[in-house]
């Protein structure tokens, strides 16, 4: 049975992740980022990299292993690409920054590369990815994380969920937003299960002696299964190389994960944008585009099928309906939130859990 869950305003939720941010040092223009990164993901139902995550972070900080407030340094810098040195402080305040940069080196050269090392877990990677829409242009991020996944036929977790995520515009209401990990599923949709007692479904994990579990505690101390198969397993290998390598951060079983309060990480990301007009005209673009679309989500469907959906489609239909009706959020999240602030003595204005 699925837990009940509780409708927070967007606002209530930005500000109590504001108001607890802020308590740790964060300068309240970074809390302000902080926040908005976070609540998006549960905006969009990507709960697992929503406030769930805000304990750990905060933790890291409290602990000295996060610094509270983030100082981006430039590293190397060329006509079109820039590594930056994120100080060990938030990945979400990074992140925007770079894929800032990122923007616009794409408006000065036709695309644009920022590449981040030493920072920390950064949320959903769309967040990222979507600012480069409003400018007419493709946004591309890649981020390694923390081991949880085999080698295609290891037993041991050597890499990351390393996700990606593409943004591309397409004219009309809502544009394509693949965003997905190189996991079957992140890890942090099973740490979400753990938290409500539920079960988690057949394929996601392998317990610590190899063998298939649903449980999520079983799962949370063996690793996760790679997206596809092998096709994953390469996919997050690419990805430690682009994000982790090239970067200078850390990669495999050099980096620490988020729920780890003994040791520093050095977590490595990649941003990209491409401006359209560079290769062709916004007109032309989006006209084909609309083709391409209609092409697609007018082809034929399988038996049961009501609705194909472009990539980001669901997600973008989830956060229009939460702005206005609010974000669900599960009992057991909500009072993690409200234990963390009683800890940090910070009054928060949210429904009773």
């Amino acid at each position: 049975m699925a837990e009940e869950v509780v409708r927070v305003p967007v606002e209530q939720l930005l500000e109590a992740c504001r108001r607890i941010l802020e308590s740790v040092g964060v300068p309240p223009e970074q809390a302000q980022i902080t926040a908005e990164v976070v609540v998006e993901g549960d905006l969009r139902g990507v709960e697992s990299h929503g406030i769930l995550r805000l304990p750990a972070y905060v933790h890291r900080v409290q602990k000295g292993l996060m610094k509270a407030v983030t100082e981006v340094k430039t590293v190397v810098e060329r006509s079109a690409t820039v590594l930056l040195d994120a100080g060990g402080g938030f990945g979400q305040v990074a992140g925007v920054y770079a894929m800032e940069r990122a923007i616009e080196k794409a408006r000065q050269n036709g695309a644009g590369v920022a590449a981040v090392h030493n920072a920390n877990h950064f949320g959903v990677a769309a967040y990222y990815a979507m600012r480069a829409l409003p400018h007419r242009m493709i946004g591309m991020v890649a981020s390694n994380a923390a081991p949880s996944m085999a080698a295609w036929g290891g037993a041991a977790p050597v890499l990351g969920t390393n996700p990606i995520c593409v943004a591309i515009p397409t004219g009309l209401d809502v544009d394509i937003v693949l965003d997905m990990a190189s996991s079957q599923v992140a890890r942090g949709k099973i740490r979400l299960a753990a938290v409500k007692g539920e079960p988690i479904p057949a394929g996601w994990a392998l317990d610590a002696a190899g063998r298939p579990t649903q449980d999520p505690q079983e799962a949370l101390k063996g690793t996760l299964m790679p997206m596809g198969g092998p096709k994953g397993y390469g996919l997050a290998l690419v990805v430690d190389v682009l994000a982790g390598v090239m970067t200078g951060a850390d990669f495999s079983v050099r980096m620490a994960s988020v729920h780890d309060l003994e040791h520093p990480t050095s977590v490595g990301f990649v941003m990209q944008a491409v401006d359209i007009s560079a290769f062709i005209p916004w007109e032309e673009f989006t006209a084909r585009m609309r083709e391409l679309v209609d092409i697609v989500r007018g082809s034929p469907r399988a038996p049961g099928v009501e609705r194909i959906y472009l990539p980001g489609e669901i997600e973008w239909l989830k956060a229009q309906e939460r702005r206005q009706a609010g974000v669900p959020v599960a009992r057991s999240v909500l009072r993690e939130l409200e234990a963390l602030a009683k800890e940090l003595g910070v009054r928060l204005e949210l429904p009773a859990a």
